[in-house]
């Protein structure tokens, strides 16, 4: 089953990396501590410069990792299991499962290596949204262009961030594409991929500081008016989580670039 690798559009990843060095020694599980969060914000009289492209408003947050083996990074092409992008729903007659139609449930996920998990005894499909469909087709099992519900892969993505909008004492995470009105589903998440770091220090000690730059329009749009923090955690490429690290609350004037 060959399966769309989603774009990620609103990142950038710079890395800061210590050299080898010998122990202290560090647990095969991610750690990981919040430094900061900066908003690089483009100035309205910025001036383009002859065949370039308006620069996009940032956030970049800022943190640290420890990890006793090194096996931190995802390449670009990595799209296989346990990478992939997505599970599909399969009926219990093993018909995909599209927003519309009628199927027979229990549902089952299936994944690229045609691995199936009991999904759902009832048909529970939720409204359309970004998450739960794609509108793809799939030649390869004959299937044309159609709108197909799906389960996302937790592990498609290494690095995942919610910005979380405080409101009356209570967060909640916020989806730029619905707080927006916009449509493009690209905006409904910021999670991304963490490069490798160094394909030779793999199985061996890593200690560094990450920046991650999360590019988009919308920053001051949604968050302009409210207090919010970061909330994020990482997963190596065994598939061990670190812990889940959270910034103290924040607004956009507070951590504006000079």
């Amino acid at each position: 089953m060959k399966l769309r690798v989603a774009q990620i559009s609103i990142i950038l990843v710079t890395l800061t990396i210590s050299g080898c060095f010998d122990p202290p020694e560090f647990s095969e599980i991610p750690y990981i501590e919040y430094e900061s969060l900066r908003f690089v914000e483009i100035p309205a009289d910025y001036v383009i410069p002859d065949g370039g492209t308006r620069p996009v408003d940032s956030l970049v947050l800022s943190f640290s990792i420890e990890d006793g083996n090194g096996d931190v990074g995802l390449r670009d092409n990595e799209s296989f299991t346990p990478y992939h992008s997505f599970n599909l729903i399969i009926d219990s007659r093993d018909s995909l499962v599209t927003y519309t139609g009628d199927f027979e449930p229990p549902f089952y996920t299936i994944d690229p290596l045609g691995t199936r998990e009991p999904f759902s005894e009832e048909d529970n499909r939720p409204g359309y949204n970004c998450t739960n469909y794609i509108i793809s087709s799939f030649s390869d099992l004959g299937v044309g262009q159609d709108t197909f519900y799906i389960q996302q892969n937790e592990f498609h993505y290494n690095l995942h961030v919610s910005i979380l909008r405080k409101r009356n004492g209570t967060y909640s995470p916020v989806n730029y594409a619905e707080a927006s009105g916009n449509a493009d589903c690209a905006l409904s998440s910021f999670n991304g991929r963490i490069p490798v770091f160094d394909e030779s220090n793999i199985g061996r000690t890593l200690k560094g500081d990450i920046s991650y730059s999360m590019r988009s329009s919308g920053h001051k749009i949604v968050l302009a008016r409210d207090t919010f923090k970061v909330q994020f955690y990482l997963y190596d490429r065994a598939l061990h989580k670190s812990n889940v690290v959270e910034s103290p609350d924040l607004t956009l004037p507070d951590i504006i670039s000079d």
